[in-house]
C-alpha cells in the first residue's frame, strides 16, 4: 500500500509543469497564425458580417495562410538536418496534393449546395472560402507545432549553415 501513495501524488508533482507547457504554447515562433485569425475576425465584425465585405475579408486571410505556410515551411528548411530536410520536402509535396484534393472537395461541396438549394444563397461563397481558409489554417498549425518542438523559450534554434565552397 505505501506505494500507491506516490503513485498517486505523481499529478500532483506534474501539475507546476503544466503551466510551463501551457505558456510555451501560447508562443508560437511567430504569433502568425493567431494575427491571422484575429485580423480576420476584426474584419468581419468592422463589415458587420455581411456576406460580400466579409468574403472580401476571408479571401484576404487566404492569401496570408498561404503566405504563412510557405514562411513557416521556409523556416523549417533553415534548422532542420538533411534527413528531416528531405522529409520536409516530401511532406510538402503530399501535403500540396492533399491541399489541392481539399479545395476541390470544398468547391464540389459548396456547388452542390447551390444546386440543391441547400442554405442562404448569400452566405454560400463566405462558407466557401471559410472552409478554403481551414485547410491552410490547418498545415499552419501543423509546422507551429514543428517548430514549437525545437524551439525554447530561451535558445533560439541555430540556422543551418550553407555548405562551403
Amino acid at each position: 500500500m505505501s506505494i500507491l501513495r506516490p503513485i498517486a501524488c505523481l499529478p500532483l508533482l506534474l501539475l507546476p509543469l503544466a503551466g510551463l507547457h501551457a505558456q510555451t504554447l501560447q508562443l508560437s515562433p511567430s504569433g502568425g497564425a493567431q494575427a491571422i485569425s484575429l485580423a480576420l475576425e476584426a474584419c468581419m465584425a468592422d463589415t458587420q458580417w455581411e456576406p460580400e465585405p466579409s468574403l472580401a475579408c476571408a479571401r484576404e486571410a487566404e492569401s496570408q495562410w498561404a503566405l504563412e505556410v510557405e514562411r513557416l515551411e521556409a523556416r523549417l528548411d533553415k534548422v532542420l538536418g538533411r534527413e528531416a530536410r528531405l522529409a520536409l520536402e516530401a511532406s510538402t509535396a503530399a501535403w500540396q496534393s492533399a491541399r489541392d484534393a481539399d479545395l476541390a472537395l470544398v468547391e464540389a461541396y459548396h456547388d452542390q449546395l447551390i444546386m440543391a438549394q441547400l442554405g442562404d444563397p448569400a452566405l454560400i461563397p463566405l462558407s466557401r472560402q471559410l472552409h478554403r481558409n481551414a485547410v491552410l489554417e490547418g498545415r499552419v498549425g501543423f509546422l507551429q507545432r514543428l517548430l514549437e518542438g525545437l524551439e525554447t523559450s530561451r535558445h533560439p534554434l541555430p540556422e543551418r549553415q550553407a555548405p562551403e565552397g
